[in-house]
């Protein structure tokens, strides 16, 4: 049996599509990578991995499933070969189950979030002529074990990502996530270490460590005799050279153990995901943000004290229900004062199910497009300067493909993959794809870095 997993959403999707790749290739199931959209390779099975965080994404998941669904029709009338069957998991059917499916009965069967040790019985189940196989729990339960095998979806990357929890302990008014993924459950450490010293043994030269909340790791099983300082610690001790980068850490987790840790080892990049949300504290009540009593120019002083030259990202959402011009204004004057490295900017999305959906006055939608460009272009003018402050300078970078005859790209360790900027490399000697080559940064534009080998 061969079967393709469609990856949909964020990266820590990305990882819950290689536990489930790793557990139906233990059960002898021949499993590879899928695109969203059918492109003539053939599969007996496909399994499409949801997102369902908000409208955008949830839109391309039903997209993405209706176009399997199309083509498996057009399998079984063309009558040539077994017909084609589809499987749908992950987050959105997780968070609209019964809908799911009441309303695709075509789908062949469905799992919730995490289940990886049920998913191979989903894909051999034998069907059910009364409707599709319903596999997904009431209560979910993303839980990593130490049997959980991963098995690398697509082809070989020099980076990866390391999930070391799931679920979220706050409380946010505008954020769904709670309520289909549950509570924070960290992955004790001895998995959490186990699997990035398998990563590294596979020539992984970047680990990037996600969860919902990085700086709540290890509360919920070791309270505050073991965090993510020391998670840090512990991981940059495995040998090898590799580059550890931090996502989606809370202004609250700047404590002088993590940057003390942050400092400790040259593994550690100089670069935080950190994400504000806003910076007006009355809208920061609002969305109920956690640590929001943090002053967040006071903690992002002390990061660049600690750690000359860190890179800094953050989303920022604009037109949350009720935001003044005033408060936009404090935003977008915040985000100024701070010249972060990159920011990221949406625009409000009502997510049925959570307390900002019932919250007025809305913001007009033209309201919320006019301040996210707003935003936008003023980070664009920033980012521009910042970066070409660095012309001049010699950086180390991931080389992660050859683009032509003596080009290539790579990131440096302000970039991370799949959200950041990029470094285009002139280098007629060559370089060395999928490990760390020495450039001189020749220019620059508003996201991307020119350099010579």
């Amino acid at each position: 049996m061969r079967v393709g997993i469609v990856t949909l959403g964020c990266d820590k999707n990305s990882v819950d599509s290689e536990y489930w790749a790793g557990a139906l290739a233990r059960s002898g199931i021949e499993v590879v990578a899928a695109s969203p959209q059918p492109d003539g390779a053939e599969f007996d099975a496909v399994l499409i991995n949801t997102c369902g965080f908000i409208d955008a994404a949830k839109a391309q998941s039903i997209q993405t499933i209706v176009g399997w669904l199309e083509h498996k029709r057009r399998r079984a009338t063309a009558g040539n070969g077994a017909r084609l069957r589809v499987f749908v998991g992950g987050c959105l059917t997780q968070r609209y189950r019964e809908q799911m499916v009441r309303e695709l009965p075509e789908v062949d069967g469905f799992l919730g979030v995490g289940d990886f040790e049920r998913v191979a019985d989903l894909i051999r189940s034998p069907g059910d002529t009364a409707g599709p196989v319903n596999m997904i729990r009431e209560l979910p339960c993303v839980e990593v074990r130490a049997d959980t095998p991963r098995l690398p979806l697509g082809p070989a990357a020099p980076h990866a990502f390391l999930k070391i929890a799931d679920g979220c302990n706050h409380n946010c008014t505008f954020c769904a996530i709670p309520s289909f993924k549950s509570r924070l459950r960290s992955t004790p450490r001895e998995i959490v270490l186990a699997e990035a010293r398998l990563l590294v043994s596979r020539g992984v030269r970047e680990i990037n460590i996600v969860a919902q909340d990085t700086s709540d790791y290890g509360q919920d099983l070791y309270s505050s005799q073991y965090g993510i300082a020391d998670l840090l610690a512990d991981l940059a001790a495995i040998p090898g050279d590799f580059w550890l980068r931090l996502f989606y850490f809370y202004p609250g987790g700047i404590t002088p153990a993590f940057l003390d840790a942050m400092t400790a080892s040259p593994k550690i990049v100089r670069y935080l995901d950190m994400p504000l949300q806003h910076l007006d504290p009355a809208m920061l009540r609002r969305m109920k943000r956690p640590h929001r009593e943090v002053n967040t120019f006071d903690a992002i002083a002390r990061l660049r004290a600690a750690i000359p030259g860190i890179a800094l990202r953050t989303t920022f959402i604009v037109g949350f229900p009720g935001e003044t011009d005033a408060e936009f204004a404090n935003l977008l004057d915040g985000a100024a004062r701070l010249r972060l490295n990159r920011v990221g900017v949406f625009p409000y999305s009502v997510e049925d199910g959570t307390p900002s959906a019932d919250m007025r006055p809305r913001v007009k939608k033209t309201v919320r497009t006019a301040r996210m460009d707003r935003l936008m272009r003023q980070q664009a003018r920033i980012s521009a300067e910042l970066l070409a402050g660095r012309v001049g300078s010699t950086i180390r970078v991931l080389v992660e493909q050859q683009t032509g005859d003596g080009r290539y790209i790579a990131r440096s360790e302000g970039d991370a993959p799949e959200v950041d900027g990029l470094v285009h490399i002139t280098a007629p000697a060559g370089l060395p794809v999928g490990d760390f080559a020495e450039v001189r940064v020749t220019g620059s534009d508003t996201h991307d870095l020119y350099a010579q080998a």
